[in-house]
């Protein structure tokens, strides 16, 4: 059976995978035992990450979305043989630069001052697709977890992402199968960018996803889930003919 941990990503929480785990299929020959680890606290970027590196069973595969995809690759890149995989869905491996990081930090005053629910809704127009903004459920869902979350988290989680490193030059000696997921209308992290992963590493792939913002999780979870299932049993395959 092959193990899936899903990270979750900024002001997420792991609810946020539930749209895509209902509609995983269970491919014959290649069940899949899917959890989800929350994001802990801290406003340590590498310390988050061995935080999270602890509670990875080795030879799993690892999906992270958002800012959990971030973390996902720090993961993976400290922790050669680890995993059997990697999934990456609205990713960068740029750091930031000092004015985005500048920016984080104007945010999370903001959001200290005028409150989650008025970031939440502005999250809810800035992440998704333009065609999406005015589902009445799924901005619901971005605004009920982003208060789940908090200001205090989220102005942790800020400092981390603003201080996180560039992982660029690192991607070369990424060995374990890599799928990145990028929506063709994400705002926050540009199809350009996760493509740049993708070329990068050894066995890595891209695929855009049509008309998707950055939660396409949430705004295509029958998509995301099928790419999913088959890069999850050509994974399970590949294992069963190397242990031949």
């Amino acid at each position: 059976m092959t193990t899936l941990v899903c990270l979750p990503g900024l002001l997420c929480e792991p609810e946020v995978f539930d749209p895509m785990r209902a509609v995983l299929p269970q491919q014959e020959g290649a069940p899949v035992d899917m959890r989800v680890l929350p994001l802990p606290g801290g406003d340590d970027f590498d310390a988050l990450a061995r935080s999270l590196a602890a509670d990875i069973p080795d030879g799993a595969v690892l999906l992270g979305m958002s800012m959990g995809s971030y973390l996902a690759l720090r993961v993976a890149l400290t922790h050669p043989g680890k995993l059997a995989g990697l999934v990456l869905i609205g990713t960068n491996a740029a750091a930031d630069t000092p004015d985005a990081a500048a920016m984080r930090g104007k945010v999370a005053r903001w959001a200290a001052r005028e409150g989650m629910e008025a970031l939440a809704a502005s999250l809810a127009d800035s992440l998704v697709a333009p065609a999406r903004r005015s589902e009445k459920a799924l901005r619901e869902r971005i605004v009920r977890m982003a208060l789940a979350q908090g200001v205090a988290r989220f102005t942790e989680h800020q400092k981390a992402l603003a201080g996180r490193p560039d992982q660029r030059a690192a991607l070369g000696g990424l060995t374990c199968p890599l799928l990145v997921l990028c929506g063709t209308e994400d705002g926050v992290t540009p199809l350009e960018a996760g493509r740049a992963v993708a070329e990068a590493v050894p066995e890595g792939r891209c695929i855009a996803l049509p008309g998707t913002g950055h939660l396409a999780v949430l705004e295509a979870p029958q998509i995301v889930a099928g790419h999913l299932a088959e890069f999850l049993t050509r994974i399970a395959t590949n294992t069963k003919e190397d242990a031949r």
